[in-house]
């Protein structure tokens, strides 16, 4: 059991740099009104990995993935129109986004030469104001979108769960280890939000900083986004409708 547990602490650590949360609740924590908030991304990251754990080592998850797959094969040329409709939408999003961007920047322009208006304190305060603005249930199903899109390629949980299938644990010490696990792989991200909280100004210019340059490409990035996940929507869809 010593052993185990020490494999746990080991396997979590290694499992908790995770890049892609880590750099997901740094954007996130200077979005909030209330920094406390960002326990509801924390929280639902961690419940999320510890169900699918569940999940995996009792069997449950290749019954779900068996089930779907039953689905793609009844309906699967209804699913992958609906996907190619999908995917069309999203570049002629794109279109227009792009088509409004223009405008708007021609209105920015020509109403910033009629006043004069320059950026100030005031518009710094406002500015930091509107990036706090990601309500509570936003931050639980961002936690659990990504946490569920990561479970997929969760490689060291996947190898760490093939290790308890090798022990006869019952629930009560199933549920011990991997409490532990997933208290371990959430710990950067309490971390991270105490030291936020130590520093809070300090991070809020950065994130003014990083706003500032977000409000410049956003009118280039936003639909950029949209147009490539559109062609690659069309692209999978065409893909799979003409191999049926």
């Amino acid at each position: 059991m010593w052993g185990l547990l020490l494999t746990t602490i080991l396997t979590s650590a290694a499992d908790s740099l995770n890049p892609f949360a880590i750099t997901q609740q740094f954007v996130l924590q200077g979005m909030l009104k209330k920094p406390k908030h960002i326990w509801y991304f924390i929280v639902p990251t961690g419940v999320v990995n510890l169900i699918g754990g569940f999940l995996v080592y009792f069997g449950l998850a290749a019954f779900i993935a068996n089930f779907f797959s039953r689905i793609t094969e009844s309906y699967g040329q209804f699913l992958f129109i609906a996907e190619l409709i999908l995917g069309i939408i999203f570049c002629s999003s794109a279109f227009f986004l792009i088509q409004n961007s223009k405008i708007s920047l021609l209105k920015n322009r020509i109403q910033s030469i009629e006043s004069g208006e320059k950026v100030n304190k005031n518009d710094e305060g406002e500015a930091l104001r509107k990036i706090k603005s990601v309500s509570p249930l936003a931050l639980i199903i961002l936690g659990a979108g990504a946490t569920l899109s990561e479970l997929t390629t969760a490689l060291p949980y996947f190898a760490f769960l093939a290790v308890l299938l090798n022990y006869q644990l019952s629930f009560l010490q199933l549920s011990f280890i991997l409490v532990i696990y997933n208290t371990i792989y959430t710990l950067p991200l309490i971390v991270l939000y105490f030291v936020y909280i130590k520093a809070q100004n300090k991070f809020d210019r950065l994130y003014l900083v990083i706003k500032t340059q977000i409000a410049k490409w956003s009118n280039i990035l936003a639909p950029t986004v949209m147009a490539l996940i559109g062609v690659g929507l069309i692209f999978h869809s065409m893909t799979l409708l003409l191999n049926l």
